[in-house]
């Protein structure tokens, strides 16, 4: 199966000067990816192309190493034998780093999104800027040690938590580590000989939706996350919303109810957190479900989506706040798609409850408007589609035609 990036790379080149050729060229690369069996003369005459441009593009695919070659001769045929072609997935590698409870993952994926390694690294809830700083450069230097040989890297993507400002490469703060502040991330990633590009978490897994269902790109789509934390993320018409501050949608950091005393972890006080995020709900779960539970979402996920959690006073009062919050969001934004991430909206009742609450709440003109779906846990966004941009600049250059 072609991953969502291959199966639009023919429109690598859009928005930049390019030639008939190079389209040529990504077009003739996407139908390779895809899968089918083909020759040369085969795509030639399937994509109505003039043979000659055809090997010659081909020839640099697999000069480049992006395609291999190899003969092969029909049964029974005579002459000359053709030459299939297949792609070769792992000739680009990258890495991303992103964060889970209080652990910082990190997996080497290719462009077929197949993961060829995982790392962790966990740190307690008093780590600061030095320990969060030696967990991804060993991180990015394990991954980095794991690409297979002829495999290129061609960079990281750090996807994370928090206050993240993108634009001046800082990490702000983030409430899992109090003692988190100001990390410039420029600084660490300057220690390495690859590119690092930086990413909020959220952002990463709304933008692999976007890349896996282009239809929602026309609309407004929400995505709500409840889990360790609880965050959101807005994209309008493909193109998520941002701040130049480096924080957006920390609905789980808006005081939910007034007489709220309960101190949050990010310093304050009666957050939305403190009510229905997994650091405060796990506690409570243990103590009914048993103290094996683990705090890793998607090891969670499906625990809850067996239980009946919503026997538990705490874990209904937690869904009631997930409503008013969600509800608050839906009517700022009117969004046309609302996704869900997290373990807890992956218990078939919560997500059911969720739903019937949002419409009954909005008005009647809007019911019907909004479509609903969980995200599976596991950050698929950030494991697999964080480093998307670092493919697709590679893959521009390399899909230019040479001669």
């Amino acid at each position: 199966m072609i991953s969502p990036l291959l199966s639009r790379i023919d429109q690598i080149h859009e928005g930049a000067r390019h030639r008939v050729k190079d389209v040529e060229k990504a077009l003739l690369y996407r139908e390779i990816c895809a899968g089918a069996r083909s020759t040369r003369l085969a795509l030639a005459r399937r994509l109505a192309m003039r043979p000659s441009s055809v090997s010659a593009a081909v020839q640099e695919l697999v000069d480049d190493g992006l395609v291999h070659e190899k003969p092969t001769r029909a049964k029974g045929k005579t002459g000359r034998p053709q030459s299939l072609l297949t792609a070769r997935a792992d000739r680009f590698v990258a890495a991303t780093v992103y964060v889970d409870s209080r652990e910082l993952k990190g997996v080497l994926v290719t462009l077929q999104e197949e993961i060829l390694a995982e790392a962790v690294r966990t740190l307690s809830e008093v780590a600061g800027n030095t320990e969060l700083a030696v967990a991804i450069l060993d991180l990015l230097a394990e991954l980095a040690h794991a690409v297979p040989v002829g495999c290129e890297l061609v960079g990281a993507c750090l996807a994370l938590v928090g206050t993240v400002n993108v634009r001046t490469g800082m990490w702000v703060s983030a409430a899992r580590w109090p003692n988190l502040r100001d990390l410039e991330i420029a600084r660490i990633t300057a220690r390495v000989s690859f590119p690092v590009i930086l990413r909020r978490t959220n952002d990463a897994e709304l933008d692999y939706y976007l890349d896996c269902t282009p239809a929602a790109r026309g609309g407004t789509t929400l995505l709500l996350h409840w889990g360790f934390g609880i965050g959101s993320a807005v994209a309008f018409r493909g193109m998520p919303l941002t701040s130049t501050i480096g924080r957006f949608g920390e609905i789980g950091h808006v005081r939910f109810e007034r007489g709220n005393d309960v101190p949050c972890l990010c310093g304050r006080t009666g957050c939305l957190e403190t009510v229905a995020a997994l650091w405060a709900l796990v506690p409570i779960i243990r103590q009914n479900l048993g103290h094996g539970i683990p705090e890793d979402e998607k090891e969670l996920a499906p625990v809850l989506a067996e239980a009946r959690i919503l026997a538990l006073p705490e874990v209904e009062r937690a869904l009631c706040a997930i409503q008013e919050a969600l509800l608050t969001l839906s009517m700022i934004f009117y969004p046309d798609t609302i996704l869900f991430s997290g373990p807890f909206t992956e218990n078939p009742v919560v997500f059911h409850r969720i739903g019937e609450a949002l419409r009954s709440a909005l008005p009647a003109y809007a019911r019907n408007a909004v479509s609903l779906s969980v995200i599976p846990c596991g950050m698929p966004g950030c494991r697999r589609g964080g480093v998307n941009p670092l493919f697709r600049g590679a893959l521009a250059l390399a899909l230019r035609r040479k001669t």
